[in-house]
């Protein structure tokens, strides 16, 4: 959990807990009405919040490290048309609080970089993901290269099919979608 607080949850919920890279993201990804989606590192919601309108039937489940961002990402929930298809579950990358095999997409927004350990977090990854699953991580700012990313998905098994920059006004982000 490094460094996070309820404190520090309040101040990124505030800043950053609706930044343009959730809706960038999630609007860049062909998401099903029945698909399940698993976010690691979920923040508030937003991206999940935003997944529900095209997910009208599947199951939404946020995965963060800090109780109280969890918190905050139940109550940014509460009364939302989703709000039965949407849960939140306290936990890290390395070890998701998920059964196996069930995701047809796992999401990762500017979260990779908090991951404690980026290998087991991937392993994770890999573990809730149905076969013909995709693995989608957004990096603000960030390049293919940025952290290793593409080299540890690909020691970690997973092919990068489409890697886009997303932009909006001043904010630009690098997608990478991984089958």
């Amino acid at each position: 959990m490094g460094d996070w607080t309820a404190e520090t949850a309040e101040w990124y919920a505030d800043k950053y807990g609706e930044y343009a890279t959730n809706r960038l993201g999630i609007d860049a990804l062909a998401l099903q009405a029945d698909d399940v989606v698993v976010d690691v590192g979920c923040g508030a919601g937003a991206a999940l919040r935003r997944a529900a309108e095209r997910v009208t039937r599947g199951q939404l489940i946020g995965v963060d490290v800090v109780p109280r961002m969890v918190a905050i990402a139940r109550e940014r929930a509460a009364g939302h048309a989703a709000q039965g298809r949407l849960e939140f579950r306290v936990g890290g990358a390395d070890g998701l609080p998920v059964e196996d095999g069930v995701a047809d997409v796992v999401l990762a927004f500017d979260s990779l970089d908090h991951w404690p350990d980026v290998p087991a977090g991937l392993a994770e990854v890999r573990r809730v993901m149905k076969e013909t699953g995709l693995f989608a991580v957004v990096k603000d700012g960030g390049v293919p290269t940025r952290h290793g990313f593409v080299e540890a998905a690909e020691a970690a098994g997973f092919r990068v099919e489409r890697t886009e920059t997303l932009e909006e006004g001043d904010v630009r982000c690098v997608l990478w979608v991984c089958r």
